[in-house]
Parts: structure tokens; C-alpha cells; sequence
């Protein structure tokens, strides 16, 4: 508008004026929204009861901003940095969780091998009878 010479308003250059801090929170919780996302969808079912009180965490901490905050509320940067910080390091956690159960599988088939193999020996037919 300001380059068409059109008169813009206060209230929308003042707005304009944080449009890189709004890309980078909606980034940020973007990146939180799909990180969440993904552990609840990738949990096996008995996985979940071993994440119970950390999943709890996570919806505790979320809801206020699902329920409440907007992104012209006080304090909602420190609020998407703790979502994301929270989110993560539960995220790492799952992904460590997995990571380990795939070394524990890779080991235990190498264990469905026999340690020892016995051949058979060729016999004559004279030593069958």
C-alpha cells in the first residue's frame, strides 16, 4: 500500500512492523505442533503407560495454549520457547526410546543363530546298517 501511495492505517503499519516476529513464533509452534504430533502418533500402545506422566506434562503445559493465549498475549514468547523446549526433549526421549529397542531387536537376531553349527559327517552305507 505504501509504495501505491495509499494511506495506511496506524494500527496495520504497527502490525506490519512485527511481521518477522510473528513468521518466527508461528514457525516455532509449528515445529512444537508437528513434534507433538508425531510422538502421540508413533507411541505404540505400550510404549504410552512408560510416557504417562511426561505426555501429561505436555497437555498440562499446552492447554493454556490451545484454550487461552493468543499471539498478542503477554509472555507469549517465553510460552513457545518452554512448549518447544518441554516438546523436545520429550521428542529425544521417544526417539532415544525407539533407537534402543531397534539395538535390542538387531542383537536378539543375532542370537536366533546357533553358536555352534554340527555337520554331518558323510557316512558309507555299510555304517548306516
Amino acid at each position: 500500500m505504501q509504495l501505491l501511495d495509499i494511506e495506511v492505517p496506524e494500527r496495520a503499519s504497527a502490525l506490519y512492523a512485527k511481521v518477522n516476529i510473528y513468521r518466527t513464533q508461528t514457525g516455532n509452534l509449528e515445529l512444537t505442533v508437528n513434534m507433538f504430533n508425531e510422538i502421540l502418533s508413533t507411541l505404540l500402545p505400550v510404549e504410552k503407560p512408560l510416557l504417562a506422566d511426561r505426555i501429561k506434562m505436555m497437555c498440562d503445559f499446552l492447554a493454556p495454549g490451545i484454550e487461552k493465549l493468543c499471539w498478542n498475549s503477554d509472555n507469549i514468547n517465553p510460552f513457545i520457547s518452554k512448549a518447544m523446549k518441554i516438546v523436545t526433549e520429550v521428542d529425544e526421549l521417544v526417539k532415544k526410546m525407539k533407537e534402543n529397542v531397534r539395538k535390542i531387536v538387531d542383537m536378539m537376531e543375532k542370537w536366533t543363530k546357533p553358536l555352534y553349527e554340527r555337520k554331518n559327517k558323510a557316512m558309507l552305507a555299510e555304517d548306516v546298517e
